[in-house]
This record gives structure tokens, C-alpha cells and sequence, in this order.
């Protein structure tokens, strides 16, 4: 296809580029980057300038694509780095985040691990010293109770392991096999581990040398909250800012069906490309927000059972003075696991930290600062401009038709497009400003359309037909539009996908002839099946006379005429 070819041709290029300019960028990336882009109507190619392979214009789309990843004040790459960071964010993900520090903290145990298991049965005092001390490390880094280098936290820890194994059941759990060694030491250091969490629980315990994970969280989801609600309130701020200028610099009559402005619709694009981005970071801060408030309720939840357990382990001490090991220890084994718990929720936190810092750094200070001299810039033009231009509704949606777009009309069910006027975004081809009311025109397409008012929802539905397709060529063929609603992955499978073969221009076919068997019992040939014993008599002569007229020659190319069909010539036919 001419069309693949030239995209994985400028993917080259681009790649070639980034190389020259010493810049590590994922290939990855860079293809998402170039279907998605090639499709827009004002930065991408057209399918004649993909096909016809126009030299200056993918020159002009490779030098653009590069000089935006550059650049830090280019909106429409800042949008398309926004949505590979929240595909490619795993961290999102509370149960990726368990396994991902579980299997790092398993790789940087495993030698300790081996150590531990590699003594011999016939132990010295000196091994068992050794293998007593080790045993310390690695309930200490197994359950993160704080650094494995502080004396402290190690005697504490000797004193908790001296309570629970002595000198002789050491040498037992030398004499054991590997496996059940390996089994008995993860039992040994839940019991342990939590033997310490309990001696420095409360407000006496030893925060200096133990670590507390509890006021940890306590700490994290406060700077967390605070951060969050910073972002989202100047994305929110910026957004409003951006779309209240656009607002007054353009004037829709639903009722006479016109469009007043002075200023250029192209130099309003200019400023919706910053209300597109600072749209987008509220969506996808909105996504890291909403994951952090499932695991803060889960953070609750465990410290409730912290709270229990503590309790439980109080009342089962309270004037006792011997206990059975099997009636204290499970605890002890349930607030290690409590613990454990408490720590990967912690780790999920600081990994959705990550994500929101990786956002906020690619809408940094610099868009803001163009966003308002933008706005400055424009709102002076509107002045200067006398002239006021007008225009009817159906004749911008007919300007339109003459574009093309792939994307499937369905897909917008699963879009979020109800924050934004629809009928606004068609007649301005793609300026954002803010819906009030919520209409569902498609009875047969479960699709909520946002729009400004009734009368615009009115205008909407008397003129369903030119609206609708209007509307779909501006979403697809726009690639900020399709980031925002979460259509790019639905705009591009297509291309993505594996390319099937062309079907061969010429076909070689057998010169056997088929033997038709009318009473197949095959499913495909139940209906042919008869019953009557008469039928099936008639049907074995007619199959032997077929088998007895079956040829066996091969009918070669030669005879046939086909490699050197250049050199055959054919009489015409002499008509009388």
C-alpha cells in the first residue's frame, strides 16, 4: 500500500532526525505520533499528498513533528505526550505497583536469601552467629521497617527474634530441607516484623530508628491532596480563562442561524489549542486523581484493621503473664501482612505522584504565559477590526463535505464529549466553550451531545442530518479533538494493524474434474439428504460413472499456453 509505505517512510525520517539531534525517543511513540497527526486537517496530509508521495509537503510534516517535540510551548504535542504518558503509566495501576516493588525487593533479597539457606547441618557457634544476624537484615528489609544498616533497629529486632527462636531451634531450622527452610524463615520474619511493629506502635514508640509507616501515609496523603487540587484548580482556572475570551470574540444566534465575529477564526484555533491542552490536563489529572481516592478509601480500610489487630493483641496481654505461642503469634503474622499492605499502598501514592509531576512538566509555565499573551494579542485585534464578519450555520457545516475521515461514527458512544457544545465545535470547526444542557439525538446510538442552550439543542435536532456528519469529520479529522475524547486508539487501529497480502492477479486451477456427491452427510449439505433406499442406489451408479470418466494426466503450462504466451498467435476468425 503506497499509503503505509510513505507513513513508515516519514517514521524513518523522523527517527534519522531525532538521531542527528542526539535525542532518545521512542519509536513507539513516534508512530503513534504520525498516524494520529497525518490525519489533521490543518498540520497533516491529505491521502493525494500520501499517495502521489509529495516531496516538499513530508519535508514540511517531518520538520514540523520534530521541531514540536522540541519545542516546550506546542500545544499539540503536549497533548499527544499527556495521552502516551497516561497509556504507558502502569503506576496508574495499584495491583501493577505491588508487583512491580514486590519482584524488586525478591531480585535485591535473593542473595540474602541464598546465604541464609546455604548453611550446612553441621553448624558452628560462629555459623549460627552469622546466620542469626542475617536473619535480622532481612526482616528488617523484607518489611521495610527502616534501614538494615541501623544498630539500633537490628538490636531491636535480635531482641524480638531472641523472643520467638532460641539457640536450639536455630540449630532445628538448620537441619530442615532448602524448601522448608525458605518456608519457615517468611513465617519466622512475619511473626518477628511484627513483633516490632506492635513494641513501637503509639505515640512512645521509636520513630527515630523504627520507621512508622502509619504517620508516613498520614503525611504523603496530605501533601498528595493538596498537590492534586493545586493542579486541577489552575488547569480549571486556565481552561475557563482560555474559553471565556473565545466566548466574547464570537456570537452564535440559534434562532437566526448566524455566526458573528471579527477576528479570524484561525486566530481563535490559535487560542483553543490552549484551552485543548489545559482541557486535557484536567482529564488526565482527573484519571490520576480519581485512582488516588480508591486507594486512599483502601488506606482507610487497613487502618482500621490495624487498629483491630493492635486492640486485639492488648486485650489478649492485659494482665496475663504466659501465653500460648499459638494463641498471639497469628496475630502478630496478621499485622505484618496489615503492614505489608499499608506499604504498597504508600508506594502507589509516590508512583501516582510521579505521573502528575511527568504531567504538570509538559504544560509548564511557558504555555501559560503564551496562553495569556494570546488572549492579550486577540482581544486588541477585536478592537482594531471594524468589520464584522457573518455566516450561516448550515453553510460552515457544508464546508465539510469535502473532507474525509476513517473514523467510525459509533465509537463517540464510549467518548466523553457532553462537557463541550457540539453544535459549536461543527459550525467553528472545533472551538471548545462550555455545554449546559445534554441532549441524546441518536435513538439508535447511545451517545450524549452537550450543547450551550435549548434553542441551540432545537437547532440541533431540526437539522440532525447535516449536523451529524459535520460533526463526525470535525472530531476525526482533528487530532487534539480525538486525544481529548479518547479516539485515537479507535481513529488508528486500522493502520496499526497487520497489513494483509494482496490476493494473486492470476490463479493456477486444476483440470480434475469435481466429483459432486448430492448426498453428502456433511453439515454444510444436510438439506440434499434423503431417506429412501432407491435414492441412494441411484446416487452410488451415478458416483461410479463419474469415477470411471476420471482422468489422471496433468494438463502442464506448456500445453496450456501460459509461458509462452507471449509467442501465441491466433488466427482471426475469415467471415464469409
Amino acid at each position: 500500500m503506497p499509503r503505509h509505505r510513505t507513513l513508515v517512510e516519514i517514521e524513518r525520517r523522523i527517527m534519522k532526525r531525532f538521531e542527528e539531534l542526539d535525542l532518545d525517543v521512542e519509536e513507539e511513540f513516534i508512530i503513534f505520533v504520525v498516524h494520529l497527526l497525518v490525519r489533521d486537517l490543518r498540520r497533516g496530509l491529505h491521502k493525494s499528498d500520501l499517495d502521489k508521495q509529495n516531496a516538499c509537503a513530508i519535508i514540511r510534516f517531518v520538520d514540523d513533528i520534530v521541531d514540536s517535540y522540541v519545542s516546550r510551548v506546542d500545544c499539540t504535542m503536549a497533548n499527544m505526550k499527556m495521552s502516551w504518558v497516561m497509556k504507558k503509566g502502569r503506576g496508574i495501576d495499584l495491583q501493577y505497583v505491588k508487583e512491580k516493588y514486590e519482584e524488586k525487593f525478591f531480585d535485591e533479597l535473593k542473595l540474602l536469601i541464598d546465604d541464609i539457606l546455604q548453611y550446612p547441618e553441621s553448624c558452628s557457634k560462629a555459623q549460627l552467629d552469622q546466620l542469626f544476624a542475617k536473619m535480622q537484615v532481612f526482616i528488617v528489609a523484607c518489611y521495610n521497617l527502616g534501614c538494615p544498616k541501623n544498630h539500633v533497629l537490628l538490636k531491636l529486632t535480635a531482641q524480638a527474634l531472641n523472643s520467638v527462636i532460641g539457640r536450639s531451634d536455630l540449630q532445628n531450622y538448620v537441619l530442615k530441607k532448602k524448601y522448608h527452610r525458605l518456608e519457615y524463615l517468611q513465617r519466622l520474619a512475619a511473626t518477628v516484623a511484627g513483633i516490632v511493629i506492635y513494641n513501637n506502635d503509639g505515640p512512645d514508640g521509636d520513630r527515630e530508628n523504627v520507621r512508622f509507616v502509619v504517620g508516613d501515609l498520614e503525611m504523603a496523603q496530605k501533601n498528595t491532596s493538596s498537590a492534586f487540587q493545586l493542579s486541577l484548580d489552575e488547569a480549571a482556572k486556565m481552561q475557563s480563562l482560555c474559553q471565556t475570551a473565545i466566548g466574547s470574540l464570537i456570537r452564535l444566534d440559534p434562532k437566526d442561524t448566524t455566526m458573528t465575529y471579527r477576528v479570524p477564526l484561525e486566530h481563535l484555533q490559535r487560542l483553543n489549542q490552549f484551552t485543548l491542552t489545559y482541557a486535557m490536563l484536567q482529564r488526565c489529572l482527573g484519571a490520576l486523581h480519581r485512582s488516588y481516592e480508591r486507594t486512599v478509601y483502601l488506606i482507610e480500610v487497613e487502618r482500621n484493621r490495624y487498629d483491630c489487630v493492635v486492640a486485639k493483641i492488648n486485650d489478649t496481654l492485659a494482665m496475663r503473664t504466659a501465653i500460648d505461642s499459638e494463641l498471639i503469634f497469628p496475630h502478630f503474622v496478621y499485622i505484618s501482612q496489615v503492614w505489608s499492605n499499608l506499604n504498597n499502598f504508600l508506594n502507589h501514592v509516590v508512583e501516582l505522584n510521579k505521573l502528575r509531576e511527568q504531567l504538570e512538566l509538559l504544560v509548564g509555565p511557558q504555555i501559560k504565559e503564551l496562553a495569556e499573551a494570546t488572549i492579550a494579542e486577540l482581544q486588541a485585534l477585536d478592537k482594531r477590526i471594524k468589520e464584522t464578519q457573518k455566516t450561516n450555520f448550515l453553510d460552515r457545516m457544508a464546508v465539510m463535505t469535502d473532507f474525509h475521515t476513517d473514523g467510525n461514527f459509533c465509537s463517540l458512544a464510549e467518548a466523553d464529549i457532553k462537557d463541550f457544545c457540539a453544535l459549536t465545535m461543527t459550525i467553528t470547526n472545533g472551538l471548545l466553550l462550555p455545554a449546559k444542557v445534554t441532549r441524546q439525538l441518536c435513538m439508535n446510538v447511545n451517545i450524549t451531545f452537550g450543547l450551550r442552550d435549548h434553542m441551540y439543542a432545537r437547532f440541533t435536532e431540526l437539522f440532525f442530518e447535516q449536523f451529524i456528519p459535520a460533526f463526525r469529520k470535525v472530531i476525526f479529522n482533528s487530532a487534539n479533538l480525538a486525544l481529548l475524547f479518547k479516539l485515537d486508539e479507535a481513529l488508528i487501529s486500522q493502520e496499526l494493524q497487520d497489513l494483509t497480502e494482496e490476493p494473486p492477479k492470476r490463479r493456477d486451477f486444476a483440470g480434475q474434474t469435481e466429483m459432486v456427491v448430492t448426498n453428502d452427510l456433511s453439515a454444510p449439505n444436510w438439506i440434499n439428504v434423503t431417506w429412501n433406499a432407491w435414492d441412494y442406489h441411484r446416487e452410488t451408479i451415478h458416483m461410479a460413472e463419474i469415477r470411471k470418466r476420471q482422468t489422471h494426466d496433468t494438463q502442464t503450462k506448456i500445453s496450456y499456453g501460459q509461458r509462452h504466451a507471449q509467442n501465441q498467435t491466433y488466427n482471426t476468425r475469415q467471415h464469409k
